[in-house]
């Protein structure tokens, strides 16, 4: 997923790559993240804010029905992005997905990503 949906943007592998009623668990919502649909949402408002992400997968561990990865993404910001304007510089996210896989998609994700230091690196939190 990282290639195709992260880095290059395209959203209808998402249809191939999630079952039908995805759920998401993430810092980035405010509870949970229902379906494909809200999910190519995220996917674009990410790419609208940083249009050359890219991201690399650093670790796999797949063990029955459940895989967890740890990776790391780059990008420029050159979009509004949660109430902050383009800055022009780069920023780096890290995170650590797990994520459980029923008749071949992703069912459910749990996303531990590090927000504070992405919304820090953005300016949108203040030393202090």
């Amino acid at each position: 997923m990282q290639e195709d949906v992260w880095n290059e943007g395209d959203l209808d592998a998402i249809d191939e790559l999630l079952a039908e009623d995805f759920v998401q668990h993430s810092p980035w919502e405010a509870s949970e993240l229902h379906g494909r649909g809200e999910f190519k949402r995220q996917v674009e408002e990410f790419h609208s804010a940083f249009p050359d992400l890219e991201g690399t997968v650093d670790e796999v561990i797949a063990d029955g029905d459940r895989v967890a990865n740890r990776f790391t993404m780059r990008a420029t910001h050159e979009g509004e992005f949660m109430g902050v304007e383009p800055t022009g510089e780069t920023v780096e996210l890290q995170g650590t997905i797990f994520a459980r896989v029923e008749d071949g998609k992703i069912a459910e994700r749990w996303v531990v990503d590090d927000v504070y230091g992405f919304l820090k690196q953005l300016g949108k939190i203040s030393e202090g």
